[in-house]
């Protein structure tokens, strides 16, 4: 595969490579729990906002993909 792109989406592309299974396993085993998720609070991060923000990130990425 070759990136010609950013050195952030070499970056990105290089992560995914190496975890993006294990990611994509967890996501899914979370799904079929069906439990609702209780984040911790930690001061200064809104986890809940953080992931609906790369949702949003994530799909435009997915959208650019040829």
């Amino acid at each position: 595969m070759s990136i010609d792109n950013t050195p952030q989406m070499r970056q990105f592309a290089q992560l995914w490579m190496m975890s993006g299974g294990m990611v994509l396993a967890t996501v899914k085993s979370i799904l079929i729990d069906g439990r609702p998720i209780e984040m911790p609070e930690i001061p200064g991060r809104d986890f809940k906002s953080e992931i609906i923000e790369l949702s949003h990130s994530f799909n435009e990425i997915v959208s650019r993909l040829k």
